[in-house]
């Protein structure tokens, strides 16, 4: 079972709530340690895929680098997940809370659903996905959080919790885009994950030099809409001893007359912006699926 199907089966999630509302910080935090350490030696393919998709970032000289990044960034990951059912536990005020969020952020917000434009809220899977969309949904009503179609029933468990924090939460269907589009046009926001390849159809991109099909819906609704694209992340800084939501400016998105060319260009921006926070945060950066399929076959 893949470490994110566990943590999301339905007996993952009754165990993460019972540990996380018993166990301390202190104690939780150093188990994530050990657990990491476990994980690295007990499961290989993760390792492989982790390595293959910071490797790439880090490039070809990185060395025994990314062995102690894989180990960080499982440890960080388990930590990840004990703060969310942790904070699912909470009112919304107080979850909202447990994230820094620059005021910029709601004022463009506010900005733009005056003027009537939605937003395009593009994350990286990096830091507390979770917690983030919960902080977001706290200020701005009606965000429509778009995740993986056909989810599993641990995954549908999941995503009931994370709908008690005001955010929509529609798995990805032709229903739920046309649900984006209304919304967007209506001066909305939706939220996707942008760094997670999903369809054998999509368009492969160069991402950290190296094609790969991630996803280009939220380009596309953009463009038909007229809404601004934000990439951001919640991220753990640890000198903070917080979470802190990382805010990329705005994007509008460039026309030229093609519609290709204005997907392709624009998929270059919202990507550049991507990898900037993916440097940033690469200790977080919780991909466990090859982002690059053809690294695993070397």
């Amino acid at each position: 079972m893949r470490l994110p199907d566990l943590v999301s089966h339905p007996r993952g999630i009754q165990l993460g709530l019972f540990f996380s509302q018993r166990v301390p910080p202190g104690i939780a935090y150093r188990s994530a340690r050990w657990l990491a350490g476990l994980m690295t030696r007990l499961g290989p393919e993760l390792v492989r895929i982790l390595r293959a998709n910071v490797g790439q970032v880090l490039g070809p000289d990185c060395g025994e680098d990314v062995n102690r990044l894989v180990r960080q960034i499982l440890t960080n990951f388990l930590r990840g997940y004990y703060d969310l059912f942790r904070a699912w536990n909470l009112p919304q005020e107080q979850m909202s809370a447990l994230i820094n969020v620059p005021p910029w952020l709601f004022e463009a917000m506010h900005a733009a659903r005056s003027a009537g434009r939605g937003v395009v809220l593009v994350f990286p899977h990096v830091g507390n996905f979770d917690l983030a969309s919960q902080a977001v949904a706290g200020y701005v009503p009606s965000v429509q959080v778009l995740t993986l179609p056909n989810p599993s029933p641990g995954f549908q468990r999941l995503n009931e919790m994370r709908g008690r924090g005001g955010a929509q939460i529609t798995p990805l269907s032709p229903a739920a885009l046309r649900q984006a589009l209304r919304s967007l046009r209506q001066g909305g926001a939706v939220a996707f994950g942008g760094d997670r390849p999903v369809s054998e159809l999509d368009t492969p991109f160069s991402f950290f030099g190296r094609p790969a099909r991630v996803p280009s819906a939220s380009v596309r609704l953009a463009l038909r809409t007229g809404a601004q694209v934000a990439v951001m992340a919640a991220a753990w800084d640890a000198e903070q001893g917080t979470y802190c939501l990382d805010v990329e400016p705005f994007l509008e998105m460039e026309r030229t007359g093609d519609e290709d060319q204005d997907i392709a260009l624009n998929m270059r921006r919202v990507l550049d912006a991507l990898e900037s926070v993916i440097r940033r945060w690469l200790d977080q950066w919780f991909m466990f699926v090859p982002v690059w399929p053809d690294l695993m076959e070397d």
